[in-house]
């Protein structure tokens, strides 16, 4: 089950990516763009595959909370997937292109959303940070090897190659998803119920057993997850779910947590593969292996979710967000083409990767938490959910990371193409130290409460 939701992640950002060190170098011939509006164009597009993920989730979320089926959603996604890369392949046009990137996006919605969904309700909650890990691998597999993938098969194989690697991928994760076991989507809220209703149980016979005793009270020093509701305001339940999951303090800003990595993420795939090509003179293939670096540290993912699960994601996301202030800041000084400069150059991107990979596993964890804290406000005012909130919580988290894919290429590609390199890569930079502030009060419940 981890490994086809992973693969279909894996999917889903190498089709994405694929194509960003070609770009650059196909606008020209078959959209006909000249060489000073490539960086305009290369932004536009990546930007609207981030705005069709955003505008198709709620709806997509919303439904996914509401089938049983999980299968037929997914196959439904990965079609139109495939549909939009040969649309984009074949695009006489800009404007075809624009289209194939907008339905690129609207698939995603489907992989991120439902495989998401899927995976938190199979997995035990003390084991969610460990799966997210996995999911991370995938997602910075798909970073790497795509453009480096992309761009080695263009130099040698040309266009048409390309594609033909895309759609094969997609294929592939098709048939895992045909041969796909689903399990069934209550299991995690019976699990949990049941185990409520014994531990309610065993409390009712102690205390006709032994009436002298004291009523027992609630742990306030335990675990590194601290209830949230101090800071989620009491909701009524008949409310549509997908307005009661924001009131919460705690999950709004892991939605920015997860929007300002996603920011940079789609920030440095927009303007890294042109500006490394300007500086040093890279052709598709050394532009597609300049995110080697950025990527590789994702490896260690299940392992940091480990320690998150364990300990909380507090310090873990904190740490990394204030680190990449300075990293980020720091490739200003990148400006010359010499073996020095481009040491340097590897060396932030190998530091900036070690800290994006820390980020992703917690804020995964703090999502399902909101999802199991409403299914428990709905057992305790007697309203039985058959599939809980999974998808609709990370219909959520699909929409904050698709805002950051749409405005993180706006933000870094346009600023650069005004103001230069230093700039876009200081405007990241601000973004990460400021989202480190609301993420040390909030992450894994208010911090000043766990302090009591």
């Amino acid at each position: 089950m981890t490994f086809v939701i992973a693969f279909a992640v894996f999917t889903e950002q190498f089709v994405y990516a694929a194509i960003v060190p070609v770009v650059p170098f196909t606008l020209k011939e078959r959209g006909h763009i000249d060489e000073d509006e490539t960086q305009k164009w290369t932004t536009i597009l990546l930007a609207v595959s981030g705005a069709g993920c955003f505008v198709s989730s709620p709806l997509w979320a919303w439904y996914t909370d509401r089938t049983q089926n999980r299968r037929i959603p997914f196959l439904f996604g990965m079609s139109v997937m495939l549909g939009a890369t040969v649309l984009l392949w074949l695009a006489p046009n800009m404007a075809a292109q624009i289209c194939g990137r907008v339905f690129q996006g609207m698939s995603s919605t489907v992989v991120w959303t439902t495989g998401l969904a899927l995976l938190a309700e199979s997995i035990a909650p003390e084991h969610i940070g460990e799966a997210a890990g996995y999911l991370g691998i995938s997602l910075n597999a798909g970073s790497v090897a795509a453009p480096s993938l992309g761009g080695t098969v263009f130099k040698h194989r040309g266009y048409n190659a390309v594609f033909a690697v895309i759609l094969a991928v997609i294929a592939l994760s098709m048939m895992f998803l045909l041969i796909m076991k689903e399990r069934d989507p209550t299991l995690h809220l019976v699990r949990v119920s049941s185990q409520q209703t014994a531990e309610n149980a065993l409390l009712e016979v102690e205390r006709k057993a032994y009436p002298h005793l004291p009523e027992p009270q609630p742990d306030e020093t335990s675990s590194a997850e601290v209830p949230s509701t101090m800071y989620s305001l009491p909701v009524n339940p008949n409310k549509p779910a997908m307005l009661r999951i924001l009131f919460s303090g705690r999950f709004l800003v892991a939605l920015w947590g997860v929007f300002t990595l996603a920011a940079v993420f789609a920030g440095f795939e927009t303007v890294l593969p042109i500006t490394v090509s300007e500086l040093f003179g890279w052709d598709a293939e050394g532009s597609g292996a300049v995110f080697l670096p950025l990527s590789l540290p994702a490896i260690a993912g299940p392992l940091v979710g480990k320690l998150t699960d364990k300990y909380g994601g507090r310090w873990f996301i904190a740490a990394a967000y204030l680190a990449l202030c300075p990293a980020l800041i720091l490739l200003r000084v990148v400006e010359h083409d010499t073996k020095s400069q481009k040491t340097i150059l590897i060396v932030l991107l190998l530091i900036i990767g070690c800290c994006l990979a820390v980020i992703l596993e917690p804020l995964f964890g703090e999502i399902a938490h909101r999802s199991r804290e409403l299914s428990q406000q709905d057992r305790d005012a007697g309203i039985e959910s058959r599939t809980g909130y999974y998808g609709q919580a990370y219909g959520f988290f699909n929409m904050a990371w698709a805002l950051g894919d749409t405005l993180g290429p706006i933000l870094c590609g346009f600023v650069v193409e005004a103001q230069g390199w230093a700039m876009g890569t200081l405007a990241l930079g601000v973004l990460c130290g400021v989202t480190a502030v609301p993420v040390v009060m909030f992450c894994d419940g208010w911090l000043l409460k766990k302090r009591k």
